[in-house]
């Protein structure tokens, strides 16, 4: 069997370390090659060639037409594989990003000169990212689909697409060597995170306002993106002025490692996640990990026995705390500003119906609100005691914060549950037989665009933070 990779780069990152994983450990026979539009820094476990105009819009070759591309991809291919010639799969990762605007093109063409195509989703552009959004273009047709989430397999199971041509391929989980259960006397709880909008940043000190001296909270990254920055400067002024017990960017000044392998516990407070790393790789780390549940990716967790029972799906706060026309007004704002980047012509009407929970409701997930929202809920709290114990009173695990025990959690069964299905072995396995199945299966399906966008603007999914903040928000 002959695989090609695609992607548009080999940059560190998420991606990256996904396609370094099942070019690594590849079914046994399979000859392989990546495709990317630029060469990556550091060595791949397999031959690396680069194709001028399959990088992001600006890199050099992207200017040309997308059938000229896709003839140097069929050239690239032809010429790694010798006389084996062709491959039997192009295993394209995240196309659906219009980082390149010419690569549902590129693809198309690929698709005429029959080559089988795999193409594998990471992340969707209705997710929250406006400016990566295809608005003219239909997604590829009549091939086979992959996601690495079962809430995104339903998703494009109801927008169209043919289960025999849509798999479910989560990422793998590195154990090299199991590391048992630490029993750390340190006093601080780890945030392992790269601190973007989309971690929840707030929530993390509004969780750090209930632990006892000398008990702190350690963020181990800043932002790298020039958009999270304003966020994250409000956070670190907030703790400054609070005196808050939060130590921000310990990653740069401590080996990871150490700091993983003395803490507490892990903590995680993001509200929406591609695959969820966040809810196994602690664990295999011989730490527990603590904090938000996420009903769309937890379960794919839950489901094969990993125990997550102590974790919080929601963090309640009164809405009289915020007021609820305000509160309405702000939901109603961001909805009907981000409709309107993506071209939907039902902007308002859109919003009127997303925000109809709002209308009778006493409590609102503290996870939903922007930053200004957040703070202003955090500061009251500081201010007030009633609030505080009104806070607990509302939410459990707060009490269990302010407990200060390391919580006795099943670190051991949960990750023999996190080998037996997400091993690089297990997760080879499952993409072996997708591999076979690619070229075997011809599918006759279609994404609906509309109909998947209106998946993604839902109100039990509608947090704040991942959409972009109108002008007057």
């Amino acid at each position: 069997m002959k695989i090609a990779y695609l992607h548009f780069h080999l940059k560190p990152g998420g991606v990256t370390t996904v396609i370094r994983h099942q070019a690594q450990y590849r079914p046994h026979g399979t000859a392989s090659v990546v495709l990317c539009g630029e060469a990556p820094s550091s060595p791949f476990p397999v031959p690396v060639v680069t194709v001028p105009g399959i990088g992001y819009d600006g890199a050099p070759g992207t200017e040309q037409p997308a059938r000229s591309i896709a003839v140097l991809v069929d050239r690239a291919i032809k010429c790694a594989f010798g006389e084996a010639g062709r491959c039997d799969v192009i295993h394209v990762h995240n196309p659906i990003l219009a980082k390149n605007r010419q690569f549902l093109d590129i693809i198309r063409h690929l698709q005429s000169m029959g080559y089988p195509l795999l193409l594998q989703v990471h992340d969707f552009a209705e997710d929250g990212r406006p400016g990566a959004y295809f608005h003219r273009e239909d997604y590829p047709s009549d091939c086979h689909y992959s996601v690495i989430n079962r809430r995104d397999y339903r998703y494009l199971l109801d927008c169209g697409l043919d289960p025999d041509g849509l798999h479910y391929l989560p990422n793998s989980v590195a154990a090299p060597g199991l590391t048992a259960p630490t029993r750390s006397s340190s006093d601080y709880l780890l945030y392992p995170v790269r601190a973007i909008r989309r971690k929840n940043i707030g929530e993390a000190l509004l969780l750090s306002l209930f632990l006892r001296p000398p008990r702190q909270l350690y963020v181990t990254l800043p932002p790298n993106s020039p958009a999270d920055f304003p966020a994250y400067r409000r956070w670190q002024r907030l703790t400054a002025e609070k005196a808050l017990p939060v130590q921000f960017e310990m990653g740069l000044q401590h080996d990871f490692p150490k700091l993983m392998q003395h803490a507490q516990h892990v903590v995680t407070t993001s509200i929406t996640e591609g695959f969820g790393f966040a809810f196994l790789e602690p664990w295999m780390a011989g730490q527990s990990v603590e904090g938000r549940f996420l009903p769309e990716i937890c379960p794919d967790f839950t489901d094969v026995g990993i125990n997550l029972d102590h974790l919080y799906p929601r963090l309640e706060v009164p809405m009289a705390w915020i007021g609820r026309s305000r509160t309405i007004k702000r939901f109603q704002a961001y909805c009907a500003h981000n409709r309107r980047l993506f071209g939907a012509d039902d902007a308002e009407a859109f919003s009127q119906r997303l925000i109809a929970p709002l209308l009778d409701a006493d409590t609102l997930d503290f996870g939903m609100l922007d930053e200004p929202l957040q703070a202003e809920v955090i500061e009251s709290v500081i201010s007030d005691p009633a609030k505080k114990r009104r806070l607990k009173e509302l939410n459990p695990t707060l009490r269990r914060m302010e407990d200060g025990s390391r919580p006795d959690r099943p670190i051991a069964h949960n990750q023999r549950r996190i080998l037996e299905t997400f091993s690089h072995q297990a997760v080879s396995k499952r993409l072996e037989q997708i591999y076979r199945q690619v070229p075997q299966r011809p599918v006759t399906h279609r994404i609906d665009k509309t109909r998947l966008m209106d998946k993604f603007f839902s109100f039990n999914n509608f947090s704040l933070l991942k959409w972009e903040t109108p002008c007057n928000g």
